[in-house]
């Protein structure tokens, strides 16, 4: 049986990390710099992900300059706040963040989805992050009401 992704939202609680974050893009070449960053960013935040295009590393601001003493950067975008699920999210939920998205995507807000085993984060342009958490706020009250309804 599907579990429906609004209920999983009626319990959920959402974490604004406190730094600042960039999204970085590097060549594949620097793969042994963007982990050593990655260990450098223990207790905050940081994703790294590998395609075809390049290697993209989020990271808070102290992270991000101690990697830029080991490897040029291509592009540089942000900065960004991360905001990451902070409650019970099972991992086979299908579509959680959809309807989320429709609602800060439909507000003009840039909300990037990063997916991990445990927890979801959205990474949101630091300009927007306060309207984003109000709404975000008000989507997570109308699931708790739709569920409470039910």
């Amino acid at each position: 049986m599907a579990i429906d992704p609004i209920a999983v939202w009626a319990n959920m609680k959402l974490k604004t990390w406190p730094e600042r974050y960039w999204m970085l893009a590097l060549s594949d070449d620097n793969a042994s710099a963007a982990a050593a960053a990655m260990r450098n960013a223990e207790g905050r935040y940081a994703s790294l992900i590998r395609d075809q295009g390049c290697l993209s590393v989020i990271l808070d601001e102290a992270a991000l300059a101690e990697l830029e003493k080991e490897a040029p950067v291509r592009e540089r975008f942000g900065p960004f706040k991360i905001v990451s699920t902070d409650g019970e999210l099972p991992f086979d939920v299908i579509g959680f963040l959809r309807p989320l998205l429709e609602v800060l995507n439909g507000a003009g807000i840039k909300a990037g989805p990063q997916c991990g085993a445990d927890f979801d984060h959205l990474f949101i342009y630091e300009k927007d992050i306060r309207r984003a958490e109000e709404l975000m706020d008000g989507f997570v009250a109308a699931a708790k009401q739709k569920k409470a309804a039910s």
